[in-house]
């Protein structure tokens, strides 16, 4: 390859020497396109929901960092779609 990126995984690394056709172009275009604010809230809020969704082996502490850890990601996810609250701005 002509140049690389040795911390990328193999399956990551583009010779940058050819022209890229196919899925190894798609994968390209993939990991240079900028991803929307509603993308990046879309996957916060998932994320978050896998982990805090299910509260019934948490304690005390464990559903106060819940209730901030999915209050937080709704706030993100109604900035990006330009629905805010009063009391979030």
């Amino acid at each position: 390859m002509a140049q690389q990126n040795l911390s990328a995984p193999e399956s990551a690394q583009i010779n940058t020497a050819e022209p890229l056709y196919g899925a190894a172009a798609d994968r390209a275009r993939d990991q240079l396109r900028k991803r929307s604010d509603l993308e990046a809230a879309v996957t916060v809020a998932q994320k978050m929901l896998a982990a805090y969704g299910d509260s019934s082996g948490f304690d005390q502490f464990g559903y106060a960092q819940a209730h901030g850890a999915l209050s937080e990601s709704l706030r993100i996810l109604l900035r990006a779609l330009g629905a805010e609250t009063e009391a979030a701005r």
